[in-house]
């Protein structure tokens, strides 16, 4: 609705509105007034100049008495066609549309008047070719309403066609204008004194009748696809009002003499004002006809209030407002939809939707919602503490599954001291006596093994410690422990390297079974000629690790098939690994892959 008509009374509202029509009517009638002016002052119009008085006598005696004056009073209707149209579309671009529609009638209807009233063959046949104008733009505007409501416009290969029809609307206008020049619409002799009657319809005619055929058939083509099965009946009624109209217009062209007798463009005008307006009323335009009737049909709580939050429509199922809505409403920023509660009705959820003139208010009973959302909140608590017992006892249980895993690292640290302190003491009672050289070196040897026992024995300990310390063995921690490792083995005169090249930290359980394979290697290693050791230890995938060990000698035999490896393959069958021993002359491979154990 214009802004000028908004936020008013019924009253007031009807009131402009006619002071509006009335104003139009007034400007008409001083049109009409001036056109004895326009006729003595324009030599187009009139070979001679006579007085005022001679040519208003002249003139208006003709408008009233000649075939004007139907001409007069139609240009007036559809000026105020117009602006009722502008007061009652809903839709602003359909709004502009037709009443752009109205204005080419009304103008062309002027142009009529004036071409019954021009004495020079130029200036009526320009006259008579201007009729084409309104010809061939009212179609495309037509059309462009369907694109409307069909929802087209808004695609771009629609924006493209409604393009292209204002391109050959425009060629079409420079054809028929420039008629004399080719004579391709009208075909007639201008030098004959019967050109206006005495004339026939060239190829151009034809192309004008089928642009405008094609422009309507899509408008009732695009307005039947949008619209309900129930105003569908109304278009129907639309489209009988248009053969009618494409009757009269063929018969015309004919010349069928019924039909020649009468005014075309005033008839055609008619029939496409009868059409938009039948398109109007019937709800096919988006229209304010019988809104109040709308919310007589609606089953909610909907009310219409203006900007002073008083209430201008209200459905029949609409009841008062409870304290503190107003005050809300006018908290709330205007121009944004919001939702919001009052405490005097919190079972009621008001909604509030920006209009021009004020808002739409709509309240919807909540209170089944609002007990389903203390049922949801009832069980979510209940949820939440379930979640924190079942917290609690994840808790407990990987407390009690660490103290498992640490009492399991215990035993296996109590086992392996065990078994490694009973070798060290084998090794101390078997010692030689010191009599010759032989048996010192052989003394020298048990005694290195003996050392390498108590080292196993000092780090298997500290895996005690480390379940109580941090977390577990990240990087750094396992590549310090390695370098000590190959520190002690090349005190006994064997060459180790090591890399560690692993993302995740390792429990400590997995460590001790790594030391386990590690040192039975190492012993191994020591009962071979000028050993060296290289480990490489790595992730295998998320869940595993892997270690690689190589063990290069100065022996000629294959590694494998020694009684010491027979002993190292029974050790890592005692472990909880996979393993895989290669051997050649003078050289021992290991893969050990084992489970990330303890995490």
């Amino acid at each position: 609705m214009p802004r000028f008509l908004s936020d008013v009374p019924h009253e007031i509202y009807r009131h402009r509105a006619f002071a509006i029509a009335a104003i139009v009517t007034g400007l008409f009638l001083l049109l009409f007034a001036s056109l004895p002016l326009l006729f003595r002052s324009n030599p187009f119009l009139s070979l001679r100049t006579p007085a005022y008085e001679e040519i208003a006598t002249e003139v208006l005696g003709n408008l009233v008495q000649s075939s004007s004056f139907p001409l007069l009073i139609a240009s007036i209707v559809f000026s105020i066609w117009g602006v009722s149209v502008y007061l009652r579309c809903l839709d602003a671009v359909l709004r502009r549309r037709l009443v752009a529609i109205a204005a080419i009638c009304t103008l062309w209807m002027i142009e009529v008047i004036v071409k019954y009233k021009s004495f020079t063959p130029a200036y009526a046949s320009l006259l008579w070719y201007l009729y084409y104008v309104p010809m061939t733009l009212i179609p495309i505007l037509c059309q462009l309403c369907g694109f409307r409501l069909a929802g087209l416009e808004r695609r771009r290969p629609w924006r493209r066609y409604r393009n292209v029809l204002w391109a050959l609307a425009g060629i079409i206008i420079l054809f028929v204008l420039t008629n004399d020049l080719h004579h391709q619409v009208f075909c007639f002799d201008p030098a004959s004194d019967n050109w206006s009657s005495d004339y026939t319809y060239g190829w151009g005619y034809v192309l004008v009748l089928v642009w405008s055929v094609a422009n309507f058939v899509g408008f009732f083509i695009l307005i039947g696809l949008s619209s309900s099965y129930r105003i569908r009946r109304f278009t129907f009624t639309a489209v009988l009002v248009f053969c009618a109209g494409v009757f009269f217009a063929v018969s015309y062209a004919l010349r069928v003499p019924w039909a020649w007798r009468l005014n075309f463009s005033l008839v055609y005008c008619i029939f496409c004002v009868v059409v938009l307006e039948i398109c109007l009323e019937s709800g096919v335009f988006p229209s304010y006809h019988n809104i109040a009737g709308i919310f007589d049909t609606l089953p909610l709580d909907l009310k219409v209030m203006t900007r002073d939050f008083e209430v201008a429509y209200a459905t029949p199922a609409s009841e008062p407002l409870a304290d503190g809505v107003c005050d809300e409403l006018r908290a709330q920023e205007h121009g944004r939809m919001h939702a919001f509660t009052v405490i005097s009705k919190p079972d009621v959820m008001y909604r509030a939707f920006p209009l021009m003139g004020g808002c739409a208010l709509l309240a919807q009973d909540v209170h089944e919602l609002n007990e389903l959302n203390g049922e949801l909140a009832h069980r979510r608590a209940e949820l939440q503490r379930q979640n924190e017992l079942l917290a609690a006892d994840y808790d407990l249980k990987a407390h009690l599954a660490d103290q498992e895993a640490e009492a399991l690292l215990i035993q296996d640290v109590d086992q392996a001291l065990a078994r490694s302190l009973s070798s060290l003491y084998d090794l101390l009672s078997s010692l030689p006596p010191l009599t010759d050289e032989t048996s010192l070196d052989e003394r020298y040897r048990l005694l290195q093994c003996a050392k390498m026992h108590i080292a196993y024995c000092k780090r298997k300990g500290s895996l005690t410690l480390a379940q109580h310390g941090e977390s577990g063995f990240d990087r750094n921690r396992i590549q310090l422990i390695a370098n000590e490792l190959a520190s002690d083995l090349r005190t006994l005169g064997v060459d180790c390297a090591s890399i560690i090249a692993i993302g995740q930290p390792m429990h400590a359980s997995t460590v001790s079974a790594l030391y386990d394979c590690v040192y039975d290697f190492a012993f191994f290693a020591y009962t071979t000629e000028r050993p060296a050791l290289m480990y490489h230890l790595s992730d295998h995938d998320p869940g595993s690790v892997e270690l690689r060990a190589t063990l290069v000698s100065t022996d000629d035999i294959d590694l494998s098939s020694i009684p010491a490896a027979r002993e190292l393959e029974r050790a890592l069958q005692g472990r909880d690994v996979a393993y895989r021993l290669e051997g050649e002359p003078g050289e021992l491979r290991m893969i050990v892959l084992m489970s990330r154990v303890g995490e």
